[in-house]
């Protein structure tokens, strides 16, 4: 052979202030044999000149101007220009490891599998942190094919294919915003399984100033696209189609398309000004109708735990974080807004759920929504209380971490708190039912975990007595409310064996997370209790 093994394919727009790092990267592979297709695409900062001096220090630089069309006739140029058996794509705001081809290339050949990828590190751009991202499966057991089209990270970088595997099943990514998205779960069910590399090698670069993710998609006029991801999914229930998978893979597609469509609305949540973030809830509810028929999508609200939230996740449902409350406790709800002060946090989510605990924006929503399913855990009752003026506020983690002005308050202690919680939790029920008496209620009973680890060992956490004795007072709790809403339908997970948290989860190993098997295992079985209901209200 005499071409280069793998060819990389990076396009570049407007990034000069990265392009040094990722090329740096790319040329100190320990993998020799390969070439670098580097498409300036009409870059009008000095990403012009950085490419043109790196194609000059090396003649595996393959340097391609073009003018201004966006990254997906970059790449789709770049498959059609490769001259390598492989192709990889790269980010040019991004890096790789040294061995980064050399593993990937092993693990394709040694296989034979047509895709392969690896684990990667999730780049803090703002404060330089780093998080480790599992893409080959969840607590040391591999996804199968489907569960990766439907879970795995989608950005077409960190990873090697096949070039054969676009070229002869005529794999293009389409015109559109998440556009890899668009073609990731057919590219891997095209090559019928994916080699993992277990190892994070890819560095990939989050909160990036000007980045497509961070100005929502916006036209070059700076129009908000609130159609976020409809055309990228469309696109890819046409391709299933148009290759004869769509009936092999009929039970599959839904999960993937609401799941991709509840990752867009996650991360777009508090990028978005709320006007044109209902409109993008709006355009996926209605483009999901038009796909998916026959498959039931209530709107739903979420009060409780984070954690909560990531059970949800796995239901084939329309995920809107805006009618989400966490950080916030029945005893605060039931008292009046907070009038005066201003909530300062570095983390825009936290933020805005404080924002809403202050402006008991719940009951609003509640009346003008009228959810189908009110969906409630009692983890954020674990926490002490702030007396605020008339109003109370939840001394929640998000609480704790943010800056105030103008707020000054008394701490009430939990312990204190059990019949002022009684009291409020029976107004909080007879307000649902007032409010949105045809909303169905549904309980997850969760609880802290007691133990963090693996699937293969676990430990206590350090602070085994406090978690008992809270997890004491929430079953007090807990019953209380089956007493007061004996309609309610009831999820009690917390005996399971697998009811650990993962030692090795993103955000931190603490003990109101669950492990991602678990999670999925609670939706799973409140799927089977919301369809085993005769009167399926929820449809």
């Amino acid at each position: 052979m005499t071409g280069p093994v793998i060819s990389v394919v990076i396009p570049v727009y407007n990034v000069g202030a990265y392009l040094d790092t990722c090329l740096e990267s790319v040329l100190a592979q320990t993998f020799s044999s390969f070439e670098v297709l580097l498409i300036n695409d009409g870059s009008t900062d000095d990403s012009s000149v950085r490419c043109r001096s790196w194609a000059k220090k090396d003649s595996r630089i393959r340097l391609i101007e073009k003018e201004n069309e966006g990254v997906s006739a970059s790449r789709n140029l770049g498959i059609d220009l490769a001259q390598g058996v492989y192709l990889a794509f790269l980010d040019p705001d991004d890096w790789i490891e040294k061995d980064y081809l050399e593993k990937l290339c092993a693990a394709i050949r040694t296989s034979g599998a047509l895709f392969a990828e690896c684990d990667l590190w999730r780049y803090d751009n703002r404060t330089g942190k780093k998080i480790y991202r599992s893409c080959y499966g969840r607590m040391g057991v591999p996804y199968t094919l489907e569960e990766h089209m439907k879970y795995g990270p989608t950005a077409t970088y960190k990873a090697l294919s096949k070039r054969d595997l676009w070229i002869c099943n005529s794999v293009r990514m389409p015109d559109c915003d998440f556009e890899s998205p668009a073609v990731y779960a057919l590219i891997l069910a095209l090559a019928g399984g994916v080699a993992s590399v277990r190892e994070p090698l890819y560095y990939y670069r989050r909160f990036r100033e000007h980045s497509l993710i961070e100005t929502g998609y916006a036209a070059k006029d700076g129009s908000a696209n609130n159609r976020l991801g409809i055309d990228a999914m469309r696109y890819l229930l046409h391709a299933f189609q148009d290759r004869g998978l769509g009936e092999k893979y009929a039970d599959t597609l839904p999960g993937i398309v609401f799941y991709r469509l509840n990752d867009i609305l996650a991360m777009q949540y508090h990028r978005k000004n709320p006007r044109d973030f209902r409109e993008l809830v709006q355009n996926h509810r209605a483009f999901l109708a038009e796909a998916f028929p026959d498959v039931p999508n209530p709107v739903y609200m979420v009060w409780g735990g984070y954690n909560l939230s990531r059970i949800l996740m796995h239901m084939d449902m329309t995920h809107d974080p805006s009618l989400r409350y966490g950080f916030s406790s029945i005893l605060s709800v039931m008292t009046p807004p907070c009038e005066t002060g201003q909530i300062m946090h570095s983390n825009a989510y936290r933020r805005i759920m404080l924002e809403k605990e202050m402006e008991r924006s719940f009951w609003k929503d509640l009346e003008t929504v009228r959810p189908s399913i009110l969906f409630l855990d009692l983890l954020e009752e674990r926490f002490d209380l702030l007396r605020v003026g008339e109003c109370l506020m939840t001394a929640s983690d998000a609480w704790e971490g943010s800056s105030l002005r103008g707020m000054q308050g008394e701490r009430i202690p939990r312990a204190a708190c059990d019949d002022a919680w009684r009291r409020s939790a029976g107004s909080f029920i007879d307000r649902i039912r007032t409010v949105s008496p045809d909303t169905q209620l549904v309980v997850v009973e969760n609880y802290l975990t007691k133990e963090v680890g693996t699937l293969q060992e676990r430990k206590p956490f350090a602070e085994q007595i406090e978690i008992i004795r809270i997890n004491e007072r929430l079953k007090e709790y807990y019953t209380f409310l089956r007493f007061l809403a004996p309609e309610a339908l009831w999820i009690d997970p917390s005996d399971d064996s697998l009811y650990f948290t993962d030692a090795h989860y993103e955000y931190g190993a603490v003990s109101s997370h669950l492990n991602a098997l678990e999670n999925e295992k609670i939706a799973e079985s409140i799927q089977r209790t919301l369809m085993s209901k005769k009167e399926q209200k929820y449809v």
